[in-house]
């Protein structure tokens, strides 16, 4: 009886033991999981939104060459144009890219003479992230090349259409062979630009308008503030055993488990996040870099508000710096120099995050107080971009701009010229004035 009762039993202990096996193997929650360790965060709310790589790469503008040396730019803020514009391209294949001199072809002479339009991107994109926003030939051989550039044009007296991919280092140029881009997509993006202001270049890098524009409006946005406590659920991996450190010379608060730091400053509106845990040895990939900040981003805060990714760069201890760029209305914000606004960065090495930096300050979607303000234009505008030449500080980019000031409950933005110099920064070049 005793043996019987042992046979039952052991019998019920096989049975129990398959079933959790096959729980172990085949439920959802379990067939996936990971050995948890002190490296690793704890998913928490969502706070801002999550975004796709796809919506982070746009141009900064789009060059409208009108043919006769007439000229034309739209950007994120000249919405309908720019955005009809942009999806037709979304929409049109590359195939057959082949690589050339960027001499091979004489682009002064293309510029002046052909219709066409030029995708200009804040900075340098990899051609394996630029495949997230257009529909790129994936049999390509130098996809470990970056792209800062995409010229359409129809050659003059010739019934064709050609585009070129401007490689990042200036020596080389990518033709597709076989894109299905037509005369009349060159015309109709032409069509678009003929009575939109008209721009000016002396060098085909930097294109100023003829006159000042009035297409902008200052104005005042309600803003919420990510709190302290929402930041430390969503960075630290327990956040019951953070320490609390004042700070009195700067008013900042800081915040430490150990391994991982966060501060708060500005009036809580800008975070400074380091994870001491993060550094590694290998060598990086801009792209699996620039993939893991966008991952990063959508775990631990979300995005508050449209972003582009401006930036990589390289740290002084070997980290891959990774930006966006904030826009407002489709506007990009640019802050004078000292206030920390309009932008969220991250420092990592092989995909692994280091430091994090970003603005705290969620803006709502209405506007208040909007008064119509006028940018300089002609030369008023062009001294001001040579007086900045002419102190050492080569200009690559020039683009309108919303400069913040944050307010006790709203943040004011005015419209500004901004200017992107050769070494990546962004500065102010010139301030509106009232329209009357």
């Amino acid at each position: 009886m005793i043996e019987k009762g042992k046979s039952v039993l052991l019998t019920l202990l096989v049975v129990l033991s398959l079933v959790q096996s096959y729980f172990l193997a085949y439920n959802t929650p379990y067939k996936d999981a990971k050995v948890k360790s002190d490296s690793d965060y704890v998913k928490t709310e969502r706070l801002g939104e999550e975004e796709k790589a796809d919506n982070l790469v746009f141009p900064e503008q789009l060059i409208v060459h009108l043919g006769e040396d007439k000229h034309t730019v739209f950007y994120p803020s000249t919405q309908t144009f720019y955005n009809l514009i942009m999806t037709k391209l979304k929409l049109r294949e590359f195939k057959g890219l082949q690589r050339d001199s960027v001499e091979s072809v004489d682009w002064a002479q293309i510029r002046k003479e052909d219709q066409g339009v030029e995708l200009r991107f804040g900075r340098a994109v990899p051609f394996e992230l630029l495949q997230k926003a257009f529909k790129i030939d994936g049999d390509f051989l130098f996809f470990g090349d970056s792209i800062d550039r995409i010229w359409i044009y129809s050659s003059k007296g010739r019934d064709e259409v050609r585009t070129f991919f401007f490689s990042s280092d200036g020596n080389y140029v990518y033709e597709s062979m076989h894109a299905d881009l037509t005369i009349g997509d060159v015309e109709g993006f032409v069509g678009f630009g003929q009575y939109w202001d008209p721009y000016s270049t002396s060098d085909g890098v930097v294109y100023t308008p003829d006159k000042p524009t009035t297409r902008l409006f200052e104005m005042e946005v309600a803003y919420n503030k990510y709190t302290v406590e929402q930041m430390q659920d969503n960075l630290f991996f327990d956040p019951g055993l953070t320490k609390t450190i004042q700070s009195n010379k700067s008013g900042s608060q800081m915040y430490t488990d150990g391994k991982r730091g966060m501060k708060i400053e500005q009036d809580g509106t800008w975070l400074s996040f380091t994870d001491l845990t993060a550094r590694t040895e290998v060598n990086n990939d801009l792209f699996d870099n620039v993939m893991s900040a966008i991952g990063f981003v959508n775990q631990h805060g979300g995005w508050n508000g449209k972003h582009l990714f401006v930036k990589d760069a390289e740290s002084e201890t070997g980290e891959s710096v990774v930006r966006f760029q904030q826009y407002y209305k489709d506007v990009p914000i640019v802050p004078d120099r000292g206030l920390n606004f309009g932008y969220i960065q991250l420092f990592l090495e092989q995909g692994v995050v280091s430091t994090y930096n970003r603005s705290l300050v969620v803006l709502g979607k209405d506007a208040t107080n909007k008064h119509k303000r006028e940018l300089p234009g002609g030369d008023e505008l062009r001294k001001k971009l040579q007086a900045l030449r002419d102190s050492g500080r080569p200009v690559e980019a020039l683009f309108p701009a919303m400069k913040p000031t944050i307010l006790e409950k709203t943040v004011s933005l005015t419209p500004v010229w901004a200017a992107r110099l050769t070494t990546g920064e962004v500065v102010i070049l010139a301030d509106s004035k009232p329209y009357v």
